[in-house]
């Protein structure tokens, strides 16, 4: 698991060290660097010149994992070198869903991870054991007592498509295109643990996005799960940020850092309580 990381010039993290828990959430409003943390937690990372701190090139932008372990992964840019340590065997998936392309028919063939934005959802779906897709489905039509259960069909010569039966009337299926955002992203969220193999790390940009407050506490759930494991099953570190203080509801208090901007030179800084959040929240309610 990663204890922490270093950031130093890169894009607005001045110098920045985050420390993570299993289950940590990232929240601060639009442009706070919640993005810039999620983006650099990938060790393959290349290094732009818009990357560097005020698009200056000419400085040295670091990027530092630790494990809990006591191993560190290094990398230096413009050298871009990524030490001996980057065999320390962490796969990171880096997932912001997008409704419109959840929507998107997915091509034929066994696919068992989800892409970065979700397009190939149906695969995924159509690929998991009957008894995953069961116990996905099971979840869903809980959630979403409009519907009645899901499969997938073949839409064209080479693709496939999710459908949606209506819980009332069961000759009545849906398109991708005829539910709510809501629907597909509580699906592919409900995917995740099923995908094979596993991350090491998981990070999620804004997952709440479209989601009822009345589901946030099962989602929140559901990653806590996948962040402790289960018999045979290894845990998976999972990384969200967020701007919903919604979720913040059912987060524990270690498991919060709060990213804003200093009104200096707008460095990202770090609090790590949800004291920090409520002040923030308090703050941010003022009239300008």
């Amino acid at each position: 698991m990663i204890r922490s990381v270093r950031f130093e010039n890169f894009r607005c993290l001045r110098e920045v060290e985050l420390s993570f828990t299993p289950l940590t959430v990232l929240v601060g409003p639009s442009g706070s660097g919640k993005t810039s943390v999620l983006e650099g937690m990938h060790y393959r990372l290349a290094c732009e010149t818009s990357d560097y701190w005020r698009m200056d090139a000419s400085q040295q932008v670091l990027l530092q994992w630790t494990f809990t372990d006591g191993n560190q992964v290094r990398r230096v840019f413009p050298l871009a070198e990524l030490d001996s340590l980057s065999v320390h065997g962490h796969a990171v998936q880096g997932i912001s869903l997008e409704p419109s392309v959840l929507r998107t028919d997915s091509p034929l063939g066994r696919v068992t991870a989800l892409s970065p934005t979700g397009d190939n959802l149906a695969a995924v779906f159509s690929s998991l054991a009957p008894a995953q897709r069961e116990a996905v489905v099971t979840q869903l039509c809980r959630l979403v007592p409009s519907i009645g259960d899901v499969s997938v069909r073949q839409s064209g010569p080479r693709t496939q498509q999710l459908r949606f039966r209506d819980r009332w009337q069961s000759d009545i299926w849906f398109t991708p295109w005829q539910v709510a955002d809501s629907v597909l992203l509580l699906m592919a969220l409900l995917v995740l643990p099923h995908q094979l193999p596993l991350p090491d790390v998981l990070t999620l940009d804004e997952p709440e996005r479209g989601l009822p407050s009345r589901v946030l506490g099962e989602v929140v759930g559901m990653l806590r799960r996948l962040s402790i494991g289960a018999p045979g099953v290894p845990p998976v570190q999972v990384i969200l940020a967020t701007h919903s203080f919604d979720l913040l509801e059912h987060i524990q208090p270690d498991e919060v850092r709060l990213l804003s901007r200093s009104p200096e030179d707008g460095a990202v800084r770090v609090g790590t309580s949800l004291q920090d959040s409520q002040d923030w929240r308090g703050r941010s309610s003022e009239p300008s």
